[in-house]
């Protein structure tokens, strides 16, 4: 549409007003989106580590293992994609390790708070390394076929607590809260922003 950059948003759903003002806090290597009062307008968490892929295999209790031949649980999520398909970290983070094993192959674990860390492995490159902070998106790897893999997939894993849990049955929080005062100086930057849609909305609702 030729809009290079957005200052301030507005919009109304089901009657309900929104504001949304990008900025730049911390570590975050980019901007995101929050409303009026600095609360994150998106997930703490992305719905896939990739953009492209497959679910070959579900997390589960008890699944036959296709290279072992046995059944056992599988504490991960498998998503198929070919050979050297991006592997995005899913929330910001620091990189708690990296490394290789017979069963995991290449593999990176991030931490991203006291509660949450996510697990991706099978990689055939890793391109971060243990103690460097990555933001929600950045690629961390390629897919591949390391350790026990049939074929090219991420096996993605997701611990809360320090218990490996199904991702797909948490009610995951919104991305985390600024602390007060980032808080204050996000508050500050966006208010000129705020004040001109507000004199917009003025007019157009007093029309």
């Amino acid at each position: 549409m030729g809009i290079e950059k957005v200052e301030s948003t507005y919009f109304q759903h089901k009657g309900k007003d929104f504001f949304a003002f990008p900025y730049k806090k911390g570590k975050d290597k980019g901007e995101s989106y929050y409303d009026e009062n600095g609360k994150a307008l998106k997930s703490m968490f992305l719905k896939a580590p990739l953009d492209f892929f497959r679910i070959s295999s579900r997390f589960s209790a008890r699944r036959f293992h296709p290279v072992q031949g046995r059944w056992k649980a599988h504490n991960g999520t498998d998503y198929a994609a070919p050979h050297g398909t991006p592997i995005k970290t899913t929330a910001a983070g620091v990189v708690e390790r990296t490394g290789y094993t017979a069963g995991n192959g290449n593999y990176v674990k991030v931490r991203h708070n006291s509660t949450y860390s996510t697990q991706y492995l099978h990689m055939s490159k890793i391109l971060v390394k243990k103690g460097q902070y990555v933001s929600q998106g950045q690629i961390i790897g390629k897919v591949g076929s390391t350790g026990l893999a049939t074929g090219p997939h991420v096996c993605y894993r997701f611990w809360k607590n320090g218990v490996q849990v199904d991702p797909f049955r948490q009610n995951l929080p919104n991305a985390e809260p600024m602390e007060e005062g980032e808080r204050k100086k996000y508050l500050e930057y966006i208010k000129p922003y705020k004040k001109e849609l507000d004199s917009i909305l003025k007019v157009k609702f007093n029309q």
